[in-house]
């Protein structure tokens, strides 16, 4: 007989206290709750060290040095460290509509964060392909922390220019207003276990359990609602989880492949060049030449 589910994305709501005439908060060096949680206002983080995954819905980010997140008040989002490489992040919190109030017409497109969501909206920006955004972030980020004259019209104006930028990385698919489809919600639990324990053994029929759904019924849920088999999923996330320890650590291929998941350094080392067209050793090396390390 065939399980079923009324499961939904689960996490814990996470509010934030504003100042009701400047309804933004200073830069806050913090390490978020691991566990998925969601804010009732928009939040951007600065990574400014160190080395991370940021996981936004069924979304996996590596987060490097330079690179910023953007997560608005729909999206349960965690911040995955592992020892040796944690990093270290600047983050603010804001109420862009009540910020901008009386400076900016309230009809204006720029203010509807909802946009800035969705599996076809990328979090996370990167200093190399957008400098002008993750400048803007930093000048966002020195105003707040220094507060000198006429401080808070300028933060106003880099919220708003911020906004306009972000806009236009928006796909125009995702233009209108983007429902979580029901596959995603089903095997959300499923999801959330996997975000920490990816370097585990995979039992498939363990995930479908959480989801209150049979095995047959959960790989085909996963197959529309991510496009691919969990095996594939878990083995993508192991491999992002390696490129960032790559670029942020100085461990072996051997101690990455283990730490990542992966059974044998042959199987990280073939998985590795399918997807990257290189050989860790290789990536590691093109990065550092980069710059990265």
């Amino acid at each position: 007989m065939q399980k079923t589910s009324n499961s939904a994305v689960s996490g814990f709501f996470d509010p934030i206290n504003f100042s009701k005439d400047f309804p933004i908060t200073r830069p806050c060096f913090k390490i978020p709750p691991t566990l998925a949680h969601v804010h009732n206002c928009f939040e951007i983080g600065l990574c400014r060290a160190g080395a991370g995954i940021f996981i936004v819905e069924d979304k996996v980010f590596s987060c490097l040095p330079g690179d910023v997140i953007f997560i608005n008040n729909r999206e349960f989002h965690a911040l995955k460290n592992a020892s040796p490489f944690n990093s270290d992040w600047k983050f603010i919190n804001l109420d862009p509509a009540a910020l901008l109030a009386g400076w900016i017409p309230p009809e204006e497109n720029a203010l509807d964060i909802s946009r800035l969501s969705g599996r076809a909206f990328t979090n996370v920006v990167r200093e190399k392909e957008h400098p002008d955004i993750v400048f803007i972030v930093r000048k966002l980020v020195d105003e707040l922390e220094k507060k000198e004259k006429a401080y808070r019209s300028l933060v106003r104006s880099l919220v708003w220019t911020l906004l306009i930028m972000l806009q236009r990385l928006v796909p125009e698919k995702n233009r209108e207003e983007e429902k979580k489809p029901a596959e995603i919600q089903r095997i959300y639990p499923a999801l959330q276990y996997l975000s920490t324990h990816y370097s585990e053994s995979l039992d498939i029929s363990r995930l479908a359990d959480m989801c209150h759904c049979s095995l047959s019924t959960f790989r085909r849920t996963f197959q529309r609602g991510l496009g691919c088999l969990p095996l594939d999923y878990v083995n993508d996330f192991r491999l992002k989880v390696a490129t960032t320890m790559l670029s942020a650590t100085d461990q072996s291929i051997l101690e990455i492949a283990t730490e990542a998941g992966f059974s044998t350094q042959s199987n990280f080392n073939r998985l590795f060049k399918a997807k990257f067209k290189q050989s860790p050793r290789d990536y590691r090396k093109n990065r550092s030449i980069c710059g990265i390390l």
